[in-house]
């Protein structure tokens, strides 16, 4: 038994951890059903191993879910130590989700909140008047309530893309590896230790991602009072990047999230420091991203002249993108990435000349200036 001091209360709170067993893990699944969050962030459970028979054993605990940009998760629930053998069956589910449409998905949700256990997931899905016929559940009005979106923004991207998670007491050595292999290669796959405690005679869990490490353009790198000097925090610098994925639509937050996996090799910070933007660090140049229009992501050029940019962007074939300026940012000159904008392999040519400093224009090079 280990006691914390919670600043709150401004008194002990006995704490003790509590081994895990299958009863346990039958309560996690339960709660991931109804609160998703528990894996730490928002989602919707639409299935689970019993719907899908032929792919993984129907007693595991394996759930299907969708996130706020209409990704597909498959989910591993596991007691214990997750090892490779054991523990990566969650793969095999994913990749048969990819070959599926969504009115296929649909359908599979159907049957899934149709079991008696799932009453109550039903019952408060019919109250947010989700569209649910005899034979399907209508995803994108799913997921339009449950994320208060507009539901034509998710009509593309239901199953675009397909995640991982892998849920346990901890991991060996090999599984690490192998989940950062993967995760390295492309695949969105991330590893969550979990503990079940005891608090003050009520039992409580809570989950943790230790593989791959957590990246800094996650979550907010610095949490500071606000400037009035009251104990509030502004919520830009609570959630860093959940912040900016709720004030955009579904297709610009993957934009923005596809961005910044672009990004990731020459970066070395990203500060979500604004509430309507944040910066993208890299070793030479920076980026200002504007997320202030909910269907139009603005890309900032810091400390660059706009006929410079023109020059600069021409060179990686990118010139049909139009420069402009925006109010208040004189330094930076935005290019705007619309909902149908495809980042294929020249933005990933113009970033890591951009942010990596790789680029040895003189034209380019005289009208930059400082970090």
């Amino acid at each position: 038994m280990s006691k914390v001091y919670t600043g709150s209360g401004r008194r002990f709170q006995e704490v003790q951890a509590l081994p895990m067993d299958e009863e346990s893990l039958q309560d996690i699944e339960r709660r991931v059903m109804l609160q998703p969050h528990f894996l730490g962030e928002p989602l919707v459970t639409i299935a689970d191993a019993r719907d899908f028979p032929k792919v993984v054993d129907e007693a595991s605990h394996d759930l299907v879910a969708l996130d706020a940009m209409g990704r597909s998760v498959a989910v591993s629930l596991g007691i214990g130590i997750a090892d490779v053998e054991a523990d990566t069956h969650a793969l095999q589910l994913a990749a048969h989700i990819r070959g599926l449409h969504s009115e296929d998905i649909g359908r599979i949700c159907r049957s899934f909140i149709g079991r008696p256990a799932n009453d109550v997931i039903r019952r408060a899905w019919e109250e947010k008047n989700i569209e649910i016929s005899d034979e399907s559940v209508e995803l994108s009005s799913l997921l339009a309530s449950i994320f208060e979106r507009d539901a034509e923004d998710y009509v593309d991207l239901i199953n675009a893309d397909q995640r991982v998670i892998i849920a346990a007491e901890g991991f060996t050595s090999r599984l690490v590896e192998v989940i950062s292999w993967l995760s390295g290669s492309g695949v969105n796959i991330i590893g969550l230790r979990y503990r079940k405690y005891l608090v003050n005679g009520q039992e409580v869990y809570f989950a943790e991602q230790v593989v791959p490490t957590v990246d800094p353009a996650d979550d907010a790198l610095e949490v500071k009072p606000s400037r009035s000097g009251s104990d509030s925090l502004e919520p830009w610098r609570v959630k860093g990047r959940a912040y900016h994925v709720e004030k955009v639509s579904p297709q610009i937050a993957s934009h923005m999230n596809e961005l910044l996996l672009k990004c990731k090799p020459y970066v070395f910070t990203v500060n979500w420091s604004h509430k309507h933007y944040f910066w993208v660090r890299g070793a030479k140049r920076n980026l200002r991203i504007r997320t202030y229009n909910r269907d139009r992501l603005e890309i900032g050029f810091y400390n660059i002249s706009p006929p410079a940019l023109r020059e600069f962007l021409a060179q990686h074939e990118l010139d049909d993108f139009e420069v402009g300026m925006v109010g208040g940012y004189g330094d930076s000159p935005f290019i705007g990435i619309s909902a149908d904008a495809q980042l294929d392999q020249r933005w990933d040519r113009m970033l890591a000349a951009w942010l990596g400093g790789c680029n040895q224009d003189n034209s380019l090079n005289e009208n930059v200036g400082g970090v």
